[in-house]
């Protein structure tokens, strides 16, 4: 059986929330069936990473944006061109999480 293709934390630099999200749904599935045979040490610390990167895909970086951008574009106050989900999430390597790797 082939290699699962996770997402990892670059492709948050290079796809927009809805181009990622066939993956994360894809993910999401692979991760619910390998639960159901039980997970090794390994598989959890890429579940976990997992959720983090689930976590940062869907959480803008100012949580108000996306609320704003809904009430304008409900109001006909903006373009209909540009999206929460045309976003791309970008993500940058923290201090903290470089020295975890």
């Amino acid at each position: 059986m082939a290699e699962f293709n996770h997402i990892t934390w670059e492709d948050l630099n290079h796809l927009t929330r809805g181009q990622q999200l066939d993956r994360l749904e894809a993910e999401q599935a692979y991760w619910s069936h390998q639960e159901k045979g039980g997970f090794t040490d390994a598989n959890r610390a890429r579940r976990e990473e997992f959720s983090r990167i689930l976590r940062a895909v869907c959480n803008p970086a100012d949580p108000a944006d996306p609320v704003d951008h809904t009430a304008a574009w409900l109001a006909g106050e903006c373009s209909t061109d540009t999206s929460y989900w045309d976003q791309i999430p970008r993500h940058r390597v923290t201090a903290r999480r470089r020295r975890r790797r």
